[in-house]
């Protein structure tokens, strides 16, 4: 619906390059309606005999029919102006049927589209318009060529497939402009999912995963070793005495001793490895497809990084060890039964005095 035209900001690339009109495409939607560079003369007599000699009839009765519709009033609250509006058609309507097969004719009508799309002009009513448009244009053919039955046969045929080329290409790009947006929404809608996602698995002191995402990939892992018949292993790890040091320097300080220790499990680990944080100073590892001395030695590089160098925070040096307990799984084991074992290492490893790995 051309009346509905405002200005807007010029796209990156021109939209017959974004919505594929080269030369060729256009060459293909004039062929579907029949049109050709020889009905040129015929654009030429509607601008010279009709729309330039009978514009603001024409536009006056496009918009008596227009205002009669809710559609429209709904729109213009919206602080559109019904004069700015004539304007519009008024400029679209002197460049009706004018050089119509080139580039600059359809770069235009693409972005009437777009534009209406934009500002939420509904499709029912757009199309509606155009019918109008042309039973007003036909209505003000003058006589004398309503007389000469070949040249308004002609004519008319010629109205009839330019106002269907302009609105095709409108509503060519009123469609694909809405999907656009439909997409945005869609990849926002997804972007949003993934950070809640991502916000329920994570624990939000350490950024470690969190009790509830830890199990679920340990559960996950321990089916897939199953049914793929691989090693799996699962280490329980508690950082030891970590009591005192909140009551010797505060929660606080406890806290960013957890971040440090989790950072670096996290760097002693392989990408496809896991952990989390089971619960308070517990972290629980889950290593996939390892033989026994890979594991052990992952083990113990953990166990080094943590007691290896004291944490330094709030310009205290606080010396942390951490007490490992590793264990595979066996044929009848689920999530319970390997995670009761990995805790049975892990007091076999703290009775044993602390700072060391012990397997079951």
């Amino acid at each position: 619906m051309e009346a509905m035209t405002i200005t807007e900001a010029l796209p990156s690339e021109p939209y017959c390059s974004l919505y594929g009109f080269d030369q060729a495409a256009r060459t293909r939607r004039m062929a579907l309606l029949e049109l050709s560079p020889q009905d040129y003369k015929w654009g030429w007599q509607l601008q010279t005999e009709i729309i330039k000699p009978q514009l603001h009839a024409i536009i006056d009765g496009f918009y008596t029919m227009l205002l009669k519709q809710q559609e429209i009033h709904v729109f213009l609250q919206k602080g559109f102006e019904v004069a700015h509006l004539k304007k519009a058609q008024e400029d679209y309507l002197l460049s009706l049927g004018i050089q119509f097969n080139s580039a600059a004719y359809f770069e235009e009508r693409l972005r009437i589209g777009v534009v209406h799309a934009r500002v939420g002009v509904p499709l029912n009513l757009y199309q509606c318009a155009y019918r109008k448009l042309q039973q007003l244009l036909i209505d003000h053919i003058p006589h004398p060529i309503r007389a000469g039955q070949n040249g308004y046969q002609a004519l008319l045929a010629f109205i009839l497939k330019i106002t269907t080329l302009d609105m095709s290409l409108a509503i060519e790009t009123y469609h694909r402009s809405q999907v656009h947006v439909l997409e945005t929404s869609l990849e926002t809608l997804q972007d949003e999912a993934a950070q809640l996602q991502h916000q329920t698995e994570i624990d939000e002191l350490t950024g470690l995963a969190n009790r509830k995402h830890i199990l679920a990939i340990l559960g996950q892992a321990l089916q897939e070793a199953q049914h793929q018949h691989t090693a799996l292993w699962v280490m329980m790890m508690d950082l030891d005495w970590f009591k005192k040091v909140n009551d010797t320097y505060g929660h606080l300080v406890g806290d960013q001793v957890l971040r440090e220790v989790a950072a670096r499990i996290q760097s002693a680990l392989r990408d496809f490895d896991s952990v989390g944080r089971y619960g308070g100073e517990e972290f629980l590892v889950v290593l996939r497809n390892k033989p026994l001395a890979a594991a052990q030695q992952i083990a113990e590089r953990i166990r080094q990084q943590i007691a290896g160098r004291p944490i330094h925070t709030s310009n205290l040096e606080i010396p942390t060890t951490i007490s490992v307990g590793l264990t595979a799984t066996r044929q009848q084991d689920d999530i319970n039964s390997l995670i009761a074992r990995a805790d049975l290492a892990l007091y076999k490893a703290k009775n044993a005095g602390r700072n060391q790995v012990a397997r079951l």
